[in-house]
Protein backbone atom coordinates (compact mmCIF):
# COMPACT_ATOMS: atom_id res chain seq x y z
CA UNK A 1 0.00 0.00 0.00
CA UNK A 2 2.97 2.69 0.73
CA UNK A 3 4.04 2.15 -3.22
CA UNK A 4 0.45 2.70 -4.30
CA UNK A 5 0.38 6.40 -1.92
CA UNK A 6 3.41 7.32 -3.35
CA UNK A 7 2.69 6.68 -6.85
CA UNK A 8 -0.70 8.64 -6.21
CA UNK A 9 1.04 11.25 -4.74
CA UNK A 10 3.63 12.49 -7.32
CA UNK A 11 1.36 14.76 -8.86
CA UNK A 12 0.62 15.89 -6.41
CA UNK A 13 4.30 17.06 -5.35
CA UNK A 14 5.12 18.34 -8.61
CA UNK A 15 1.47 20.44 -8.62
CA UNK A 16 3.32 22.11 -5.71
CA UNK A 17 7.02 21.98 -6.77
CA UNK A 18 6.33 23.80 -10.17
CA UNK A 19 5.37 27.24 -8.14
CA UNK A 20 7.03 29.63 -10.25
CA UNK A 21 6.84 32.58 -7.81
CA UNK A 22 8.92 30.94 -5.51
CA UNK A 23 11.91 30.00 -8.17
CA UNK A 24 12.21 33.53 -8.77
CA UNK A 25 11.90 34.42 -5.01
CA UNK A 26 14.94 32.03 -4.23
CA UNK A 27 16.74 32.76 -7.31
CA UNK A 28 16.46 36.88 -6.40
CA UNK A 29 17.65 35.60 -2.44
CA UNK A 30 20.36 33.79 -4.58
CA UNK A 31 21.58 37.32 -5.78
CA UNK A 32 21.89 39.10 -2.38
CA UNK A 33 25.31 39.85 -0.61
CA UNK A 34 23.83 36.93 1.76
CA UNK A 35 23.15 34.41 -1.06
CA UNK A 36 23.95 31.43 0.84
CA UNK A 37 22.19 31.90 4.05
CA UNK A 38 19.29 33.82 2.91
CA UNK A 39 18.54 31.28 0.25
CA UNK A 40 18.91 28.40 2.91
CA UNK A 41 16.87 30.51 4.95
CA UNK A 42 13.99 30.36 2.36
CA UNK A 43 14.44 26.79 1.33
CA UNK A 44 14.54 25.27 5.04
CA UNK A 45 11.13 27.57 5.66
CA UNK A 46 9.66 26.60 2.60
CA UNK A 47 9.96 22.97 3.52
CA UNK A 48 8.97 23.26 7.25
CA UNK A 49 5.75 24.79 6.32
CA UNK A 50 4.99 22.28 4.01
CA UNK A 51 5.47 19.61 6.39
CA UNK A 52 3.44 20.97 9.11
CA UNK A 53 0.21 21.48 6.79
CA UNK A 54 0.80 18.48 5.70
CA UNK A 55 0.87 16.51 8.70
CA UNK A 56 -1.69 18.77 10.59
CA UNK A 57 -4.01 17.46 7.46
CA UNK A 58 -2.50 14.20 7.96
CA UNK A 59 -3.49 14.00 11.75
CA UNK A 60 -7.40 15.34 10.78
CA UNK A 61 -7.78 12.83 7.84
CA UNK A 62 -6.94 10.22 10.22
CA UNK A 63 -8.41 11.12 12.97
CA UNK A 64 -12.08 11.40 10.50
CA UNK A 65 -11.56 7.56 9.33
CA UNK A 66 -9.69 8.62 6.43
CA UNK A 67 -8.54 4.66 5.74
CA UNK A 68 -11.76 2.63 6.17
CA UNK A 69 -11.12 -1.73 6.23
CA UNK A 70 -7.88 -0.45 4.27
CA UNK A 71 -10.37 1.15 1.81
CA UNK A 72 -10.75 5.01 1.15
CA UNK A 73 -14.01 6.28 3.20
CA UNK A 74 -16.84 7.49 0.86
CA UNK A 75 -16.07 11.19 2.40
CA UNK A 76 -12.46 11.24 0.55
CA UNK A 77 -13.98 11.10 -2.61
CA UNK A 78 -15.89 13.99 -2.29
CA UNK A 79 -12.57 15.38 -0.37
CA UNK A 80 -11.12 14.87 -3.86
CA UNK A 81 -14.04 15.98 -5.76
CA UNK A 82 -14.10 19.64 -4.10
CA UNK A 83 -10.19 19.77 -4.26
CA UNK A 84 -10.47 19.06 -7.66
CA UNK A 85 -13.19 21.74 -8.86
CA UNK A 86 -11.55 24.23 -6.95
CA UNK A 87 -8.24 23.50 -9.00
CA UNK A 88 -10.11 23.53 -11.94
CA UNK A 89 -11.43 26.90 -11.15
CA UNK A 90 -7.84 28.51 -10.08
CA UNK A 91 -7.22 27.33 -13.62
CA UNK A 92 -9.92 29.21 -14.97
CA UNK A 93 -8.82 32.21 -13.37
CA UNK A 94 -5.33 31.88 -14.16
CA UNK A 95 -6.48 31.41 -18.12
CA UNK A 96 -8.37 34.70 -17.93
CA UNK A 97 -4.94 36.02 -16.67
CA UNK A 98 -2.72 34.64 -19.11
CA UNK A 99 -5.12 35.45 -22.23
CA UNK A 100 -5.34 39.23 -21.13
CA UNK A 101 -2.59 40.31 -19.04
CA UNK A 102 -2.64 43.53 -17.39
CA UNK A 103 -0.68 45.86 -19.25
CA UNK A 104 2.46 46.82 -17.82
CA UNK A 105 1.96 44.76 -14.51
CA UNK A 106 4.35 45.91 -11.85
CA UNK A 107 6.56 42.98 -9.95
CA UNK A 108 4.72 41.92 -6.88
CA UNK A 109 6.50 44.30 -3.62
CA UNK A 110 8.69 41.56 -2.23
CA UNK A 111 10.26 41.06 -5.71
CA UNK A 112 11.24 44.79 -5.55
CA UNK A 113 12.90 44.63 -1.40
CA UNK A 114 15.67 45.05 -1.26
CA UNK A 115 15.70 44.79 2.64
CA UNK A 116 16.25 40.58 3.24
CA UNK A 117 16.03 39.92 6.83
CA UNK A 118 15.84 36.47 8.43
CA UNK A 119 12.35 37.68 9.45
CA UNK A 120 11.23 39.28 6.13
CA UNK A 121 12.78 36.05 4.36
CA UNK A 122 11.00 33.52 6.46
CA UNK A 123 7.04 35.45 6.36
CA UNK A 124 8.27 35.28 2.40
CA UNK A 125 8.82 31.91 1.95
CA UNK A 126 5.72 30.80 4.54
CA UNK A 127 3.35 32.56 2.66
CA UNK A 128 4.31 31.17 -0.70
CA UNK A 129 4.37 27.92 0.69
CA UNK A 130 1.01 27.85 2.12
CA UNK A 131 -1.16 30.94 1.66
CA UNK A 132 -1.49 29.73 -1.59
CA UNK A 133 -4.36 28.30 -3.39
CA UNK A 134 -2.31 26.53 -5.85
CA UNK A 135 -0.36 24.96 -3.15
CA UNK A 136 -3.28 24.26 -0.83
CA UNK A 137 -5.72 22.32 -3.34
CA UNK A 138 -2.35 20.05 -3.54
CA UNK A 139 -1.14 19.35 0.14
CA UNK A 140 -4.80 18.69 0.61
CA UNK A 141 -5.24 15.86 -2.30
CA UNK A 142 -1.66 14.29 -1.02
CA UNK A 143 -2.61 13.96 2.58
CA UNK A 144 -6.03 12.70 2.32
CA UNK A 145 -3.93 9.97 -0.26
CA UNK A 146 -1.76 9.49 2.12
CA UNK A 147 -4.06 8.98 4.74
CA UNK A 148 -6.50 6.68 2.99
CA UNK A 149 -4.41 4.68 1.45
CA UNK A 150 -1.64 3.95 3.24
CA UNK A 151 -2.24 2.18 7.05
CA UNK A 152 0.55 2.81 9.35
CA UNK A 153 2.43 5.43 11.22
CA UNK A 154 5.81 4.85 9.32
CA UNK A 155 4.40 3.84 6.28
CA UNK A 156 2.41 7.55 6.01
CA UNK A 157 5.79 9.08 7.72
CA UNK A 158 7.78 7.46 4.56
CA UNK A 159 5.30 8.87 1.73
CA UNK A 160 4.96 12.06 3.55
CA UNK A 161 9.22 12.76 3.25
CA UNK A 162 9.00 11.36 0.05
CA UNK A 163 6.02 13.91 -1.11
CA UNK A 164 8.26 16.91 0.61
CA UNK A 165 11.44 15.91 -0.94
CA UNK A 166 9.39 16.30 -4.78
CA UNK A 167 7.37 19.56 -3.35
CA UNK A 168 10.92 21.36 -2.52
CA UNK A 169 12.83 20.67 -5.61
CA UNK A 170 11.26 24.65 -7.05
CA UNK A 171 13.91 25.80 -3.98
CA UNK A 172 16.18 22.81 -3.93
CA UNK A 173 17.18 22.64 -7.45
CA UNK A 174 18.21 26.35 -7.85
CA UNK A 175 19.90 26.59 -4.44
CA UNK A 176 22.31 23.06 -6.06
CA UNK A 177 22.76 24.85 -8.99
CA UNK A 178 24.19 28.09 -7.08
CA UNK A 179 26.21 25.60 -5.34
CA UNK A 180 27.66 23.51 -8.03
CA UNK A 181 27.47 25.20 -11.57
CA UNK A 182 30.14 27.53 -10.98
CA UNK A 183 30.30 30.36 -13.50
CA UNK A 184 27.04 29.26 -15.52
CA UNK A 185 24.93 29.36 -12.36
CA UNK A 186 23.91 32.99 -12.52
CA UNK A 187 23.25 32.46 -16.37
CA UNK A 188 21.15 29.49 -15.98
CA UNK A 189 19.18 31.07 -12.99
CA UNK A 190 18.72 34.56 -14.29
CA UNK A 191 17.00 33.09 -17.38
CA UNK A 192 14.60 30.43 -15.55
CA UNK A 193 13.56 33.97 -13.41
CA UNK A 194 12.74 35.76 -16.58
CA UNK A 195 11.00 32.94 -17.71
CA UNK A 196 8.96 31.61 -14.91
CA UNK A 197 8.00 35.41 -14.32
CA UNK A 198 6.39 35.83 -17.95
CA UNK A 199 4.93 32.24 -17.91
CA UNK A 200 3.76 32.45 -14.47
CA UNK A 201 -0.17 32.45 -15.55
CA UNK A 202 0.25 29.82 -18.41
CA UNK A 203 2.51 27.49 -16.50
CA UNK A 204 -0.58 27.45 -13.24
CA UNK A 205 -3.52 27.32 -15.93
CA UNK A 206 -1.62 24.40 -17.79
CA UNK A 207 -1.20 22.41 -14.33
CA UNK A 208 -4.29 22.90 -12.58
CA UNK A 209 -5.94 21.72 -15.30
CA UNK A 210 -4.20 18.97 -15.41
CA UNK A 211 -3.85 18.28 -11.48
CA UNK A 212 -7.86 19.35 -11.01
CA UNK A 213 -9.28 16.92 -13.55
CA UNK A 214 -6.62 14.24 -12.23
CA UNK A 215 -8.36 15.14 -8.86
CA UNK A 216 -11.82 14.82 -10.04
CA UNK A 217 -11.29 11.00 -11.90
CA UNK A 218 -9.38 10.14 -8.43
CA UNK A 219 -13.16 11.18 -6.73
CA UNK A 220 -14.99 9.10 -9.26
CA UNK A 221 -13.06 6.13 -8.99
CA UNK A 222 -13.63 6.16 -5.15
CA UNK A 223 -17.04 7.39 -5.18
CA UNK A 224 -17.59 4.27 -7.43
CA UNK A 225 -15.38 1.30 -6.16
Amino acid sequence: MLGTSIGQILSHGVGVAISPLALVAIILLLATPRARANAVTFAITWIVALAAIVALLIAISGLVGANHHDHPATWVGWAKLVIGLAALAIAAQQTRRALHPAPDSAPPAWAQNREHTTIKIITLATTLAVVNPKNLTQLAAAAVTISSVTPGHGARLIAGVVFLLIASLCVTIPLAIHLFAGERANTVLTSWKDWATRHNSTIMAVLLTILGTKSVGDAIATLTS
